[in-house]
């Protein structure tokens, strides 16, 4: 881990992990997600269809869902939307091997946090994650946000 994962890590409530649900209809994929999500501070849980996904939402509070966007049945960018409506504070992720303007425009109607193309950047999905699980767990404490001054802030830019 690097110096940078620990003070993440430190901004992680250590009472309980936080989770992390990936949502990919290809076995692969989510074999894949697991090896790439290994050894981060947070518990990870997969679904193969929005069905699966939105059950395990019901069950107890997932901090992040990171779904591919194509799907059989429900496409990530509705379960996302979804995920939006329900569990705000839900931070979400989707990923898409066909990247485009229509799938931008897709993801940005469906309140996506961070759209990223398969195959992806390992570090950058893991970055990604430790953001949306500070926010999260900012939004459960109803703690400030980040001055428009954070460096870790994405802004989209």
């Amino acid at each position: 881990m690097t110096g940078d994962s620990l003070e993440e890590a430190d901004c992680l409530d250590r009472t309980v992990a936080p989770l992390v649900l990936c949502v990919d209809d290809d076995t692969a994929v989510l074999s894949s997600l697991r090896r790439t999500l290994r050894g981060e501070p947070y518990e990870v849980v997969t679904a193969s269809n929005a069905a699966q996904a939105l059950a395990s939402l019901r069950k107890r509070p997932i901090d992040v869902v990171v779904s591919d966007e194509r799907m059989p049945g429900v496409p990530g960018c509705e379960l996302l939307a979804e995920v939006r409506e329900r569990w705000p504070g839900t931070g979400r992720v989707m990923l898409t091997g066909h990247p485009g303007h229509s799938v931008m425009i897709r993801g940005y109607r469906a309140g996506v946090d961070y759209l990223i193309h398969k195959p992806w950047d390992d570090e950058s999905l893991r970055r990604a994650i430790r953001k949306l699980i500070r926010k999260a767990k900012r939004s459960r404490r109803n703690v400030p946000g980040p001055e428009p001054s954070d460096p870790d802030v994405d802004r989209g830019g």
